[in-house]
């Protein structure tokens, strides 16, 4: 299998290893043929290998992604077009939809009130939670969602208190997680979940995710290699959108 061309800007939010994990934990709910949104999409990392890994069990995604810097959409819409991705940009608190959707994935912004805020705005649009804050994100997405849907995302671990309690307010379920660690001596910072508006299933807490041997970044675990190679994509960084048409024109 080829490697999954991503095209991101330089100076814009990169996908990294956050996404690949908690893309490769959704890849266990979903079907052969099911309506997904990536919320908050970016590049369209998320969505992308959703679809893909549909492909390969041999059915088709209707993708749609939702991302609101118009620069990033253009992205998405680029590096999802192989995969029919239609991508909306607008905010997602004013994102409109005539069906509601089997699977919802996303890694939104969950850096809360007290951290630093940098130069660069587009950043700081994939960071700062005040941009999308949590409540208000889990009450549109249970609008969207369809009763027997599935929502998975990721999300700060230390603020697993604030998360749960949100869930329940929005009146989500939160039936599956697992915490992600750099190394079995550190504490998590990072938690990946699956969640269902209706559920009665009692909380799993799976198995732990180890990312390193070592303090060294270099040095992975079996479970994140199986994660890379599973993923298998490949990041191609261009400084402006112009150059993206000189790469390869977009299809419209």
């Amino acid at each position: 299998m080829a490697a999954l061309e991503i095209y991101q800007l330089e100076n814009g939010y990169c996908y990294n290893t956050d996404s690949l994990i908690l893309a490769y934990f959704a890849r266990n709910f979903l079907k052969k043929h099911m309506r997904i949104l990536d919320v908050g999409a970016g590049s369209g990392i998320l969505g992308i290998l959703c679809a893909r890994e549909i492909c390969n069990l041999g059915g088709k995604a209707e993708l749609h992604l939702v991302e609101k810097d118009e620069a990033m959409s253009i992205l998405a819409r680029k590096n999802a077009q192989s995969f029919g991705g239609m991508v909306h940009c607008v905010d997602f608190l004013d994102f409109e939809t005539p069906s509601k959707f089997d699977f919802i994935i996303t890694n939104p912004p969950f850096y809360t009130k007290g951290a630093l805020h940098g130069q660069n705005t587009r950043k700081n649009l994939a960071r700062q939670s005040c941009f999308l804050p949590l409540h208000d994100l889990l009450t549109h997405i249970k609008r969207v969602l369809k009763p027997n849907g599935v929502l998975c995302m990721c999300y700060d671990a230390r603020l697993c208190y604030e998360l749960f309690c949100e869930f329940g307010a929005c009146g989500l379920h939160i039936d599956e997680v697992c915490f992600v660690h750099s190394l079995p001596s550190r504490e998590s910072t990072l938690v990946v979940l699956k969640a269902k508006i209706q559920s009665k299933s009692p909380l799993r807490i799976l198995p732990p995710i180890f990312t390193h041997q070592s303090s060294k970044q270099s040095d992975n675990t079996k479970e994140l290699k199986a994660i890379y190679a599973w993923a298998k994509t490949k990041s191609i960084k261009i400084k402006t959108l112009s150059a993206l048409d000189s790469i390869m024109p977009l299809q419209v």
